[in-house]
């Protein structure tokens, strides 16, 4: 690397810039890099406004939202699931004008629009901020009742049962616990239990094939049907259709619920984290860095926010497989163990 040294040209006047072309006297070699210098100093200047900051950077907070065609729909005062109804809820049919804007034009920001009023992180923050100003007390409640017992126990010992007896571990406050209580508990139970009926649901049709293939094995006419297939065979076929139908249904809602879950907690733990890391102590400051904040308010909070989404996945899996296993063990038999091994 090539390092110009300092010459001896006096400093920019008022009104000029600090850029200094090259000296005629100086070196052919230097005279290049300073050149190279100059002509990049120019450059930056050209694409620096006179703040200092980049012009799209400068201008992203005033500019208003590009006119969009989705805004005949109301989406810079409401989201589309805002203003949806029940039956649109459950189908996901407000997403079709999104969705046929999409089919001829390329979707950005400007077309979706302001995000849900349940997804927003000042609502989201006030709440979080309440409920763990309420676990705090009530945490701090139960030690202080805690240790109260505690302390009539140690008096009642003698001195030498005292001195081993283990000293007291407060009990902390539960981040999880304000989580679901700030988001509904009910809403947790009721996506959980969607998402078990859709498991569940989806070996109604290997039931149905086993039905019907039985009745066409028999080769009874389809009034005689009695007493080899549970239900009318047509009953059946209808059900061999809806019942995808209906799966695909309870999965959506659940994955839709499980969806804002999983906003909610982000937005509220970095949110916190947020507001915690303004008001640390000197202490927590030298065994805290940067670094770790950063890394908990973008990282963790992520991978908390993708646990959630496939939460329901996660915790039906087994219920599933064992469901899966006996199905296959009333067809194979014992056989199904060697395919067990295998796995």
């Amino acid at each position: 690397m090539t390092i110009r040294e300092e010459s001896a040209t006096p400093p920019p006047q008022e009104g000029q810039t600090g850029t200094v072309p090259p000296s005629p006297n100086s070196s052919e070699e230097q005279q290049v890099v300073e050149f190279e210098m100059f002509a990049n100093e120019i450059s930056d200047e050209k694409k620096l406004p006179s703040s200092g900051v980049p012009a799209a950077v400068e201008n992203s907070d005033r500019d208003p939202p590009r006119a969009s065609l989705m805004d005949r729909h109301g989406i810079r005062t409401q989201s589309l699931e805002d203003q949806a109804s029940c039956l649109s809820d459950w189908f996901l049919s407000y997403l079709n004008p999104l969705l046929k804007h999409g089919s001829g034009n390329v979707i950005d920001g400007d077309d979706i629009g302001v995000p849900s009023e349940r997804d927003r992180a000042g609502p989201t923050f006030e709440l979080a901020h309440d409920l763990w100003e309420e676990e705090m007390e009530r945490t701090r409640l139960i030690n202080e009742a805690r240790k109260a017992k505690h302390d009539a126990r140690l008096a009642k010992m003698a001195d030498a049962k005292r001195a081993k007896a283990k000293a007291f571990q407060p009990a902390e406050p539960s981040v999880a616990r304000i989580l679901l209580r700030g988001y509904g508990r009910g809403k947790c139970a009721v996506a959980m239990f969607l998402y078990v009926c859709s498991a569940v649901l989806n070996f109604l049709p290997v039931l149905i094939l086993n039905d019907l293939v039985g009745f066409f094995e028999a080769g009874a006419p389809v009034d005689n049907w009695q007493g080899i297939t549970l239900v009318h065979p047509w009953v059946e076929v209808v059900l061999l259709g809806l019942t995808p139908l209906l799966v695909s249904l309870l999965q959506t809602r659940s994955m839709v619920i499980f969806q804002h879950l999983a906003i909610f907690v982000r937005t509220a733990v970095s949110t916190l984290l947020y507001e915690k890391s303004l008001c640390i102590s000197a202490a927590g400051r030298a065994a805290t860095s940067t670094g770790q904040v950063v890394n908990m308010m973008s990282n963790d909070t992520t991978q908390l926010q993708r646990f959630i989404q496939f939460g329901g996945m996660t915790m039906v899996a087994p219920l599933q497989i064992i469901v899966a296993l006996a199905l296959i063990y009333q067809q194979v038999g014992n056989a199904t163990w060697v395919g067990v091994a295998f796995m």
